[in-house]
């Protein structure tokens, strides 16, 4: 188990939004990995895990500090991270 500090919570978000959509070496394999293990038959949850932000910072959070209530904070700083990115990019277009 992890202390649980402003700092793990925050890169526990960070973290999970690099597994669901922001870091680009990782996507290939994360298709690749859903894609073998597509005869599983529920696999739609696997990938619908993986590919939001919120879920991958809420697993990863559980999974890093064992503590659900923590958990729910580093999905809810996953979700917050994924909008500011969401809206620099349209700034940027």
């Amino acid at each position: 188990m992890v202390e649980i500090t402003f700092l793990n919570i925050l890169g526990s978000g960070i973290l999970g939004n690099f597994i669901s959509h922001w870091f680009t070496p990782l996507q290939g394999i994360k298709r690749r990995l859903l894609s073998f293990l597509s005869i599983v038959p529920f696999i739609s949850l696997v990938e619908e895990a993986l590919n939001c932000s919120k879920c991958s910072s809420f697993w990863l959070g559980l999974l890093i500090f064992q503590d659900l209530f923590v958990a729910a904070i580093v999905s809810l700083v996953g979700y917050l991270i994924n909008h500011i990115i969401d809206r620099i990019e349209v700034w940027y277009e």
